[in-house]
This record gives C-alpha cells, sequence and structure tokens, in this order.
C-alpha cells in the first residue's frame, strides 16, 4: 500500500523551474525552516514577478458530474471504465487527477487516476481509466455509479482574478518568475511575499484575494463583511504593506 511523503528541499531549490515533468503533480515540498510548497505546472501564460497568488484550471463541464460507468467493477479494480461522450482526451489529460463518485455505488469515494488513453469520442465513448491506488476500489461499483472527471488542482496554473471568475480558488504563491508551461514548486505556507493591492494590511491583519478592479493575483486587507465568498490566505508581518510592492506574510493556504 502506497503512503504520501514529502519531498525536503534545501534552500534554493524552490526557485528551479524545468520543462520536464520531476514529479507527480501535487506533491508536497518543505524547506528546513517549514514553508511548504506543492509541485505545480504552469499555464500556457508566463507568471511575473514573483509572488502572484494562483488558482488552478477549470473544469469541463461535461465532465463535473454524472459520468456513468459502462461496466461494473469489483471491488480491488485498478482500472475503471466510463462513457464520456462529446469530448475528446489526449493521452493522461487528467494524469493526477481524480474521479469522484457523485451519485450511486460508491458515493463520497475519491480515486486518483494514474493514467488514461487518448479518446475519440466520435469513435467510442467509453475511456478506461487506471487508478492510482494498488489496492483498487473500496467499494463494487454498477452502471448507476456516477463520476465527476476532475483535473489535478495543481495542473496549469494561472494568476488568479478575484475580480472576475475563480476557478478552484487561491492555491498558493509563484516563489518566482514561472515560464509558460514550466513546472515549478507553488507555496502554500510559511513566510512569503506577496504582491499586495491598494486595500493595504497593517502587521497581523488577516490577507485575503483581492477583488478589486485590476489587482489580479494581489492580496487585500480580508474583511468578512465584504468578502464572504473568500477565505483568508494568511497574515501580513514586520511592516505595513504598500500597493503594488510585495509584502512579507506569514501564508496559510494549505501545510
Amino acid at each position: 500500500m502506497a503512503f504520501p511523503t514529502t519531498v525536503y528541499l534545501s534552500y534554493g531549490m524552490e526557485k528551479v523551474e524545468s520543462s520536464e515533468q520531476k514529479q507527480k503533480l501535487g506533491t508536497r515540498a518543505e524547506l528546513p525552516d517549514g514553508r511548504v510548497f506543492y509541485y505545480a505546472k504552469n499555464s500556457s501564460s508566463a507568471i511575473t514577478p514573483g509572488g502572484k497568488i494562483v488558482d488552478g484550471i477549470a473544469a469541463v463541464a461535461a465532465h463535473d458530474m454524472d459520468v456513468a460507468a459502462t461496466e461494473a467493477h469489483s471491488v480491488g479494480d485498478t482500472t475503471i471504465s466510463l462513457e464520456v461522450p462529446t469530448t475528446d482526451l489526449t493521452k493522461n489529460q487528467y494524469a493526477d487527477g481524480y474521479l469522484l463518485i457523485n451519485d450511486g455505488p460508491g458515493q463520497g469515494e475519491v480515486y486518483r487516476i494514474k493514467s488514461h488513453p487518448a479518446h475519440d469520442a466520435s469513435s467510442d465513448n467509453t475511456v478506461i481509466f487506471t487508478i492510482d491506488e494498488p489496492d483498487g476500489i473500496r467499494t463494487a461499483l454498477t452502471t448507476s455509479s456516477l463520476f465527476g472527471i476532475s483535473y489535478n488542482p495543481y495542473k496549469d496554473v494561472k494568476i488568479i482574478d478575484g475580480d472576475g471568475t475563480m476557478t478552484t480558488g487561491p492555491l498558493g504563491v509563484n516563489p518566482i518568475p514561472v515560464t509558460a508551461s514550466y513546472y515549478f514548486w507553488l507555496q502554500t505556507a510559511g513566510i512569503a511575499s506577496v504582491l499586495s493591492g491598494a486595500a493595504v494590511a497593517v502587521v497581523g491583519d488577516a490577507i485575503g484575494v483581492s477583488q478589486a478592479s485590476g489587482e489580479s493575483g494581489a492580496f487585500d486587507l480580508w474583511d468578512a463583511s465584504s468578502e464572504e465568498d473568500t477565505r483568508p490566505i494568511g497574515h501580513a508581518m514586520n511592516i505595513p504593506s504598500v500597493d503594488t510592492d510585495n509584502q512579507i506574510v506569514m501564508l496559510a493556504i494549505r501545510n
């Protein structure tokens, strides 16, 4: 049985990006001082400068729920066959993502996706997903089992648009400028440098994603009365923030 692990980085390793994938998406890493990072892939747009808040890729509407199993599956099976009509898939488009059973037998269970083949919806609606769990499925599935297919949240991340439509909510902060489509370590907890918006914070203030126009990727002072659709992502430290400057914060998105 496989168990999650943490990659321990030396100082400076968190600032390395690459064109080739070195870890599974969502791999956790930690520096000696406790700063936490998760392995991510950038979208096709560069993220610059460092210290921007990012979110992930939007779900595909045809895949987000009620995707039916095409056959029954027994406990211990490591493949799941789903009917994915109308939408083509590239090979491993959902690798490192998740199958979530939203209704029917197995409801509430989540399985991580290891791989799947390319899919031509005009040829055959069935896609066979291999799950990344050696023990296989926990509950026997039937054709009444309905699934949502979810990308890994750290796939194709982008600068968050607090004034528009957020796709996953805040995932972390890029510690360096990131090249388009490159892989990098996304910071989620600990001492971080984050871009400040106009609604500046003083020491100790909770901060959240700025929802002001023109401040994508920045934080502002979090106020429960006006930002009930967001949550705090940390608090300001040391000195008051300055509009358009980066501020030292204690980041608290994911430990």
